[in-house]
């Protein structure tokens, strides 16, 4: 775990560092590079620890990431100068003849007039999404009735993704190299940096699409398994932007901070935080112009489109998305007796300036969080952002209770 002046000093070019160390874990993970922006040209791969004693299914790794043609220095440079170029390069600045043709004018006005950019889901464009190097992929040897494991890792820069998948239900059977009680589910979202082990079944000797879509819909990549006709999984509505940044104006003031709204926290308290807010408020900008969508916030429905000489997956009502509160660990989690920490973070950040913070220091600004051999650690944070604020500890697991 090698994070350069942090854990250990950099290693330098033209040289060699051996890791040795005790193999006490198993289960799906992932390396990257931590100098520089490295990570974002390619510099991360699966690294898989497997048991003495393996499920005797297929098993197929699966790194998904994102590709730009810019320079990741000039990727991190616009998006501290906070313009509006991804935003244009992907349809959706939300202009006025937009605003006013969806009835949302207002809506509008009041956006500029809290100085706020354009309203969007993901922060980057991206030229291309990618499973193992490649925006299509295809594993045709498999028939019908095949089981098949995939370990899946988010090595995206930025994107959280949509994962589902035509030929029926997705079994997920571990995450972030624990494994889990099974648990079937039709779709779920995967962060930066996290993994999970699903497990699908070939329905018939047909070619099915394990579809890979990031928050913001520009685009997709599919992992086709099996051969013979395609069966297309369920694409994702288009979000609905301009009711996403009503929501972003309601909840914040003029200097661009957030406000404590009525019930606010106790929403808190029960908000599934594996399922964004506004991304997820689909359809068509004016209810209008289609009155047969009931989509909520929170909810987004699939399509029930048919191609001529391709089957679609059908759209299903009752769709289960996968939350964190459906994990559960297949042994005792108990903590062993001992004296307990507490450390509470607020998780913080400008938008616009592109920093983040705890409690409003970025890493350069504080000092190690030294903790004793023996005690129990609880971590509280309270993320009273409208952004979503990925936390991961290097070398440990924990437990979200």
């Amino acid at each position: 775990d090698g994070v350069p002046f942090l854990t250990q000093m950099p290693i330098m070019p033209h040289t060699t560092y051996v890791y040795k160390f005790p193999i006490v874990q198993h289960g799906t993970h992932w390396y990257h590079s931590h100098s520089m922006l490295q990570e974002q040209i390619g510099m991360y791969g699966a690294f898989i620890m497997n048991k003495r004693k393996e499920w005797d299914i297929p098993t197929i790794p699966l790194v998904i990431s994102e590709w730009t043609d810019m320079k990741p220095e000039e990727v991190h440079r616009s998006l501290k100068n906070a313009t509006d170029w991804f935003a244009i390069q992907k349809g959706t600045t939300q202009s006025y003849s937009e605003a006013i043709k969806s009835g949302n004018f207002k809506t509008k006005v009041n956006n500029e007039w809290k100085r706020m950019t354009a309203m969007d889901v993901s922060d980057v464009y991206y030229d291309n999404f990618l499973i193992n190097g490649k925006n299509q992929n295809e594993q045709p040897q498999f028939k019908a009735g095949d089981k098949v494991r995939l370990r899946i890792a988010n090595g995206g820069a930025s994107d959280y993704f949509w994962l589902n998948y035509s030929g029926g239900k997705i079994t997920v059977v571990a995450t972030d190299g624990n494994d889990v009680e099974p648990v079937e589910v039709d779709r779920l979202i995967i962060a930066t940096s996290e993994t999970y082990d699903v497990v699908v079944t070939i329905p018939e000797n047909k070619k099915y699409e394990f579809l890979v879509t990031p928050e913001d819909r520009t685009s997709s990549a599919s992992l086709w398994l099996g051969s013979g006709q395609k069966v297309f999984a369920a694409k994702l509505d288009r979000p609905k932007y301009f009711a996403g940044m009503k929501m972003m104006n309601d909840m914040m003031d003029m200097q661009g901070n957030m406000v404590e709204m009525e019930g606010m926290k106790m929403q808190n308290q029960v908000m599934d935080m594996n399922t964004v807010m506004y991304p997820e408020i689909t359809g068509a900008e004016n209810p209008k112009a289609n009155n047969k969508k009931t989509d909520a916030p929170g909810m987004q429905m699939p399509n029930d489109k048919s191609m001529a000489g391709m089957n679609m997956a059908d759209g299903n009502p009752d769709m289960v998305t996968l939350n964190y509160n459906m994990l559960r660990d297949p042994k005792k989690t108990t903590l062993p007796k001992g004296p307990w920490k507490e450390l509470k973070f607020d998780l913080t950040g400008n938008m616009n300036r592109y920093v983040w913070t705890l409690d409003n220091k970025t890493v350069s600004e504080s000092d190690k969080i030294l903790i004793k051999k023996g005690e129990n650690v609880r971590i509280i944070m309270f993320n009273n952002s409208m952004m979503r604020h990925p936390m991961h500890l290097h070398g440990h697991d924990f437990r979200v209770v």
